[in-house]
């Protein structure tokens, strides 16, 4: 018995560096859909990018910066494009507007896409608050030839909620659309469907690690998620996990008895019985996923 562990954990190790190589490799940039732009068409962006080289001060107006972002520099920079697009809609437009100019590092930044600069676009799946589809973004991440240093920081962009990179319009349904990362294992349901096999012990605690770290933060800002299931966590690799569909999450402040909304096995006693949402409620449905993560049930 004492072999067959090592040989176990032998296996482990080297399920961990294959899985450490992959995600080196999609920070490297080899994911098409996560192309970054090309940007250096001005000497003004080519000042700004040179931010790097310089991190405690912008090369353009000397200000100390953190982090090789100058907040007035770039702010002056989003005004000027102000009047080249529009979402036809004046809350969305000032919304993007209004996150472009209150943007201190570049994983806030979110924009306006063109439903034109989106290619291979597919049906995935339907919500309860939506349909959701994949597609190549032909520009991707906006203003740095940085990759490297863009998609690390990236990583840290939802603090294990799904990161929003902006917003379009499908022409055709006359609907908005949030541009959200993709993730590639789909929902975690459909990793345990499909994938529970392959799912070591120690794959196991990363998925129900990176939940609680995401499930922590929606919580430290004073948030209830209200439809916490494993439909409605995605995953991007067999053990990255992330946080989606914030349609009924609220502050703790607003938790007025309202309708009965939820997946009926992940909701918590009192939520079933008075219709009651708290954090204690998300927490209910967290040991909910838990127990489906360990057993597929």
């Amino acid at each position: 018995m004492k072999g067959m562990k090592k040989i176990e954990e032998i296996k482990d190790i080297g399920e961990i560096e294959e899985m450490e190589v992959k995600e080196i490799e999609e920070m490297k940039g080899t994911r098409k859909t996560e192309e970054v732009k090309d940007i250096g068409e001005t000497k003004e962006l080519e000042e700004l990018e040179n931010l790097e080289d310089n991190p405690g001060k912008c090369s353009k107006c000397q200000n100390n910066i953190e982090k090789s972002w100058c907040h007035p520099c770039n702010a002056k920079r989003f005004q000027k494009e102000f009047g080249k697009w529009t979402s036809e809609n004046r809350e969305i437009d000032e919304l993007i507007q209004q996150i472009q100019l209150n943007a201190n590092k570049y994983q806030e930044i979110i924009e306006w896409i063109p439903f034109g600069r989106l290619e291979n676009v597919a049906y995935l799946a339907k919500g309860g608050f939506g349909t959701a589809y994949k597609a190549n973004w032909l520009d991707g991440i906006i203003y740095s030839h940085k990759k490297k240093m863009i998609k690390n920081q990236l990583k840290l962009r939802g603090k294990n909620a799904i990161a929003i990179y902006g917003i379009t319009k499908n022409p055709t349904e006359n609907e908005y659309m949030m541009v959200m990362d993709y993730a590639e294992y789909g929902s975690l349901q459909n990793l345990l469907n499909d994938n529970f096999k392959k799912l070591t012990w120690r794959r196991k605690y990363n998925i129900l690690s990176s939940i609680v770290i995401g499930l922590t933060n929606i919580h430290e800002i004073g948030l209830m998620h209200k439809d916490f299931h494993s439909g409605n966590i995605v995953n991007q690799s067999l053990t990255l996990s992330y946080i989606t569909d914030f349609g009924l999450c609220k502050p703790v402040t607003e938790n007025n008895l309202e309708n009965i909304y939820g997946v009926i096995p992940y909701m918590a006693p009192e939520t079933l019985s008075r219709g009651e949402y708290t954090q204690a409620s998300d927490i209910h449905s967290f040991g909910m996923v838990m127990l489906e993560v360990l057993t597929s049930y």
